[in-house]
């Protein structure tokens, strides 16, 4: 179990989790109905294993939101707006990563000061809403 959570970073499904929460919960229900039948521990172990593997399969249905390793900084887009990056690259680049920015009136006067295009201003105020 822990070699297959250890995994999961790298997969892109949820495979590791449905095996995980389906095994507990298969468990702990096997266990409650084998301690009626006088069997608890045979039941639980029934239904950690169907549990689990069905956890697997459904897990393995259900894709992981990608996600980005960093935040595209305002500095960075500053940088490449001096550079002479187009706009569209800088704005690939900020929907790429997945970046969020929150931009109080003195970080929008800043990017202005520092050339920033309009078009780069609103997508990084879109991509905060």
């Amino acid at each position: 179990m822990v070699l297959v959570v250890c995994g999961c970073q790298t997969n892109k499904t949820r495979v590791a989790e449905g095996v995980g929460i389906g095994g507990t919960v298969g468990a702990i229900a096997g266990g409650i109905i084998g301690f009626q039948s006088g069997h608890p521990f045979q039941g639980a172990a029934i239904g950690g294993a169907i549990g689990a593997g069905t956890g697997a399969v459904v897990g393995a249905q259900i894709k992981k939101p990608v996600q980005s390793s960093a935040q595209f900084t305002m500095q960075q887009i500053v940088d490449l707006s001096k550079q002479g990056v187009s706009s569209d690259e800088i704005i690939a680049k900020i929907k790429a990563a997945n970046s969020r920015y929150s931009l109080t009136a003195d970080d929008l006067g800043y990017l202005r000061k520092q050339g920033v295009s309009q078009r780069v201003i609103e997508t990084m105020q879109v991509s905060g809403k």
